[in-house]
């Protein structure tokens, strides 16, 4: 048996034509958009909970997306409160995926306890009004933030246009809304009159931006739980 007998002629071997490669990217994309991108920007979410007003919903912008995303913390509101007053670039951190903050922006988070976000509540920290500015990341002088718009205590955190939203469950429990009206990251920075490289940015928030926006913000809101319970049990 020669080499080619065994392993099928070069023009023999089997390969996916074309056309079935696009059909079956096209299904993987439908499949994307209507079952596992809804649930990806409202995770958490009830129906109610993404329909119903919340502080913050004033704000006009041309918006890419509205969406909420929400879970059960098994502590008070006031035990959450320190948590989130805290967060943001050169305070707490954001209590997510560190590393990668690290890796994508290099330099450009800054955090209170070094490499790491914050592991403990920070009485600095806890002096925040609105107006402050709470950024997101930083080089220099440069700052990437929006001020604080909304503080109600123990209840309400809007920083621009998005809003942290603490509702009490019962005596003991907390539900944690983050809702955001989010324009898009590279389609808004380019050029109005380049429509390529506008839709080209788009393109890119659709398939990366907004599946590793969802991964960081989920992190973020089990980060948060994890603390305040964490403290809570801790008797802090």
């Amino acid at each position: 048996m020669t080499i080619h007998s065994a392993i099928g002629r070069p023009s023999e071997r089997r390969c996916v034509p074309v056309g079935v490669r696009s059909r079956l990217a096209g299904v993987a994309l439908i499949a994307y958009d209507s079952l596992i991108r809804p649930r990806m920007l409202n995770w958490g979410a009830t129906l109610e909970e993404q329909r119903e007003r919340l502080p913050g919903d004033e704000v006009i912008e041309p918006v890419m997306t509205h969406n909420t995303r929400a879970l059960t913390i098994d502590v008070c509101p006031e035990s959450v409160w320190p948590w989130l007053v805290q967060i943001g670039d050169r305070r707490a951190g954001f209590y997510s995926y560190d590393w990668i903050e690290s890796y994508l922006f290099p330099g450009m988070v800054h955090r209170v306890d070094g490499k790491r976000s914050a592991v403990r509540i920070h009485p600095e920290l806890q002096d925040l009004h609105v107006g402050d500015r709470i950024d997101t990341a930083s080089i220099g002088k440069f700052q990437i933030g929006r001020p604080v718009t909304i503080l109600e205590q123990n209840e309400a955190l809007v920083i621009g246009s998005w809003a942290f939203i603490l509702r009490p469950v019962q005596e003991d429990r907390t539900r944690l809304l983050v809702r955001e009206r989010d324009a898009g990251w590279l389609k808004y920075a380019a050029p109005r009159r380049s429509g390529l490289l506008r839709t080209i940015g788009s393109l890119v928030d659709y398939l990366i931006g907004e599946p590793l926006h969802f991964t960081m913000v989920r992190k973020m809101m089990l980060g948060v739980k994890e603390r305040a319970e964490a403290t809570q049990n801790s008797g802090k």
